[in-house]
């Protein structure tokens, strides 16, 4: 006869009977046996969910990086072309300046 519980465990009757065998203690540590079944099977479904909220955030925070790099791409090519046309207005008014009769 096998014994069923809320989490579908089931135990092997020759298991139950060779416990019933040593009396109090084979009850209680069939069901220790049970209850550390349980709970190691619910540590896996825990250990699933946050396996999948980690892959979850990895998506986020790389979708996040990608926008970043594109912006701070922009953001040196624009700065790039100010300090080009700085330089250009710098050596204009240089040349100018030299050129100028005193």
């Amino acid at each position: 006869m096998s014994i069923f519980l809320a989490d579908s465990v089931t135990v092997d009757p020759a298991i139950v009977s060779t416990l019933l065998q040593y009396g109090i203690l084979g009850i209680i540590s069939l069901v220790l046996g049970i209850l550390a079944w349980q709970q190691y099977k619910r540590l896996l479904e825990r250990n699933d969910t946050l396996e999948d909220k980690v892959d979850l955030m990895q998506e986020k925070m790389n979708k996040i990086l990608i926008d970043d790099r594109n912006v701070m791409s922009k953001l040196v090519e624009e700065n790039t072309s100010a300090i080009e046309s700085l330089r250009n207005i710098i050596m204009d008014t240089l040349v100018a300046l030299r050129t100028k009769p005193q």
